[in-house]
């Protein structure tokens, strides 16, 4: 006797049920009709079974000369160690993150929008974490940005891994984006237009070098440097004396941030003075303080006195990464072209730098002259 139910099969015989799955179905990819027969002991193997091979064939992932039982986290794993050593710490840290979610708990062959849309769902929660003290402290769930980029992250280790011949929807995140965005899950951000004043640098400065000098990190120094050179403040950390032109006064930034490939480019910039501080000057009055690289501090240190020291100022919403934006809007009031202003910055994109000229437009009009006439 049999009972039908939904691609599975009952069948009862003289020594028990059997569950046979019966699947026709068509790829949309490929265009191949599947017709698939697979008999199990239990109805939950059967149901499995049926919901991963509908998922395969659907996906385009059917018959991959590697299986899918692979979880998420495991596939992470293999990808990093192929790849992971040209990858920043950034980079680094957000997969480590991915891999700590429910989502990374998934088989590959069978990762769906929904699951996406629940995995952002529970990134947007706030998180509680307990100070030293015993009091809790709330922190903020993911922004639609953060979350943005970490589905391209796991748009990437798939398409990696479809290369490779692993069972997986290489498109996933192309083809759940529309969703994601209705969801309020994903969004580009909002490009910052902060500006710091003068008065609030020198107030930084003054912090730093007067009122609580750290011993160990010269930060009045490194906001001089970041607003004269527009490096990002990785880049600072990672200069060293032996890329120093003294002669030309210029010197080689390597492995800058590049979006459209894994490993950054090289490139020489000039120690200018046009911003108001000599960065020349700056760096030479560190030679000899350290034998290799010229700020060896810690960029994590960096980033956790820097907000600490803008909030007892009194200082409203300053990054430090604000400073390498104010680089590029003094060289634009300067007068320097989008081009020349790039060989410091290292932007990539001419769209990026446009911010640039929106936030200095206020301080493009010039008196008008006595003997102006109009020509309307």
């Amino acid at each position: 006797m049999e009972k039908q139910n939904d691609f599975i099969t009952e069948l009862n015989g003289v020594k028990g049920s059997t569950f046979k799955v019966r699947i026709r179905q068509r790829c949309p990819f490929t265009g191949e009709t599947f017709k698939i027969s697979k008999s199990f002991k239990t109805r939950k193997q059967a149901e499995s079974y049926k919901k991963i091979t509908l998922a395969e064939i659907l996906q385009g992932t059917f018959n991959q000369n590697k299986k899918g039982e692979l979880t998420l986290a495991d596939l992470i794993d293999l990808y990093l160690k192929e790849l992971g050593h040209n990858f920043r710490r950034s980079k680094l840290g957000a997969y480590k993150l991915i891999k700590d979610t429910k989502l990374a708990k998934k088989r590959i062959d069978s990762l769906s929008t929904q699951d996406l849309i629940r995995h952002g769902k529970e990134r947007q929660l706030p998180k509680f974490k307990t100070l030293k003290n015993g009091t809790v402290k709330e922190l903020p769930g993911a922004g639609g940005s953060t979350m943005n980029a970490e589905f391209s992250y796991i748009g990437t280790v798939l398409k990696w891994a479809k290369a490779e011949q692993y069972a997986v929807n290489e498109n996933l995140i192309t083809e759940s984006r529309r969703a994601l965005e209705m969801n309020y899950l994903i969004h580009d951000g909002v490009e910052r237009s902060r500006r710091p004043s003068q008065d609030e640098l020198d107030r930084l400065i003054h912090y730093f070098e007067v009122i609580r000098p750290e011993r160990n990190i010269p930060l009045g120094v490194l906001i001089r440097f970041a607003v004269g050179t527009g490096l990002r403040l990785g880049e600072i950390l990672r200069l060293e004396w032996k890329e120093l032109n003294e002669a030309n006064k210029t010197i080689w930034i390597r492995d800058r941030k590049d979006p459209r490939q894994k490993v950054g480019k090289d490139n020489e910039i000039a120690l200018i003075w046009q911003t108001g501080y000599d960065t020349f000057e700056v760096l030479m009055a560190q030679k000899g303080k350290h034998p290799e690289l010229v700020f060896p501090y810690s960029g994590d240190t960096v980033s956790s006195v820097f907000p600490r020291a803008v909030r007892r100022l009194g200082i409203e919403d300053l990054h430090f990464h604000d400073l390498r934006h104010e680089f590029c809007s003094r060289m634009v009031e300067y007068g320097w072209t989008i081009p020349k202003i790039q060989v410091n910055s290292g932007h990539k994109d001419l769209r990026s730098m446009q911010r640039y000229m929106n936030m200095v437009s206020k301080n493009l009009h010039e008196e008008k002259p006595k003997n102006w006439i109009s020509l309307g």
